[in-house]
């Protein structure tokens, strides 16, 4: 079989060097920045943020270096190189308009956040050589939920992956993709919604070597919540939760019989009662879709799943038991076999607690 080749590029697309190695393992969660390893004979010169490209054939990955490790007494010709996906360029605080939502296409919106953190930054260090950002799609009547920091103001300090990129994938299958093109000496980005339609995969066929279902239980089922101003009762929000466990105030498509809720919310002088009731609401509904881990593993360029041509947002009904369960990609991971990760639920008590920090 053949080998895979490592490159490793400086930010200015400048070779630090490259080798061979037999095999690899990778794997991509789109909701929580997983690290991979690859170790080879030992290449001067590699530090970390340097691009790393992984390629055999059609198979291609590439990475930033966060770290270097090199070999005991016995292996001294060794040299252990960590990475993770090119999203992580992404990782920053940005400061976020909360009166922007809503206005024009979020995909656009993830784009101008993009540029000016990492394009057309005043402080052109920051900048990242030959970075490009599109928008391929435009969704429009978007929100993140995201309220002002301070009373009376409409900005708040969040981080651009975890408070923006993953919940427009959770909510609006918008995905953020990467792609490291060396011959062009550019990273490109695209921001656009997910393939449309539905597959269906049949979990309890032979083709899927294991399998794994776990599914959440929606806290109490409330599916209609009436939110109270406490400084005037008078003042009220009902929303009203959907088939889709998306959530507005309108009236229409709901899921039934009605198990509602009430709560009274209070809000700063300054703020306003809409602000507070959107935040409530957000606590009480959001991420509920999706909301269950389902792990199917199967051999690589398996016929029926096709699993290396699904993109993460991709929406499946997987037939597990008799049961259907919807869900979505998140995660892939790539060794002598295929193992596809669907939902937003995850066990790892690492990617919980860090779900939960920026939940």
């Amino acid at each position: 079989m053949r080998p895979y080749n490592v490159e490793i590029f400086t930010q200015d697309f400048e070779m630090v060097g490259n080798t061979n190695v037999n095999e690899i393992t990778y794997k991509e969660d789109y909701l929580s920045s997983d690290g991979n390893t690859v170790t080879v004979l030992a290449l001067p010169g590699v530090k970390k943020q340097d691009y790393i490209r992984i390629s055999r054939g059609s198979e291609e990955y590439a990475g930033i270096v966060t770290e270097i490790g090199y070999g005991t007494d016995k292996s001294k010709k060794l040299q252990t190189i960590s990475y993770k996906p090119l999203m992580e360029l992404l990782n920053t605080d940005v400061l976020f308009d909360v009166d922007l939502q809503g206005q024009g296409s979020m995909e656009q919106f993830i784009c101008d956040r993009i540029k000016e953190m990492f394009i057309i930054n005043e402080d052109e260090m920051q900048n990242i050589k030959g970075l490009s950002v599109s928008a391929v799609t435009a969704t429009k009547d978007w929100s993140l939920h995201i309220t002002p920091s301070d009373k009376g103001g409409h900005y708040n300090i969040v981080n651009l992956i975890d408070s923006v990129i993953i919940p427009a994938m959770e909510k609006y299958s918008i995905l953020v993709k990467t792609k490291l093109d060396i011959q062009n000496r550019e990273v490109q980005i695209s921001v656009g919604r997910a393939a449309a339609g539905i597959i269906t995969i049949e979990s309890d066929l032979p083709n899927i070597i294991k399998k794994s279902v776990t599914i959440k239980q929606v806290s109490a089922d409330v599916n209609k919540l009436i939110i109270y101003d406490a400084e005037n009762y008078a003042n009220t929000r009902i929303y009203y939760l959907h088939p889709d466990l998306g959530y507005d105030t309108k009236d229409r498509d709901r899921i039934v019989p009605v198990v509602c809720e009430m709560q009274a919310v209070s809000h700063e002088e300054g703020s306003s009662f809409e602000s507070a009731a959107i935040s409530a609401a957000h606590n009480k509904f959001a991420n509920l879709s999706y909301s269950n881990l389902i792990e199917l593993t199967m051999m690589n360029g398996d016929a029926l799943v096709k699993p290396e041509e699904l993109e993460f947002g991709q929406v499946a009904d997987i037939i597990s038991d008799g049961e259907s369960y919807r869900s979505i990609l998140t995660g892939r991971e790539r060794g002598k076999n295929t193992k596809l990760v669907f939902g937003t639920v995850r066990l790892d008590l690492t990617k919980i607690l860090r779900r939960q920090e920026n939940g």
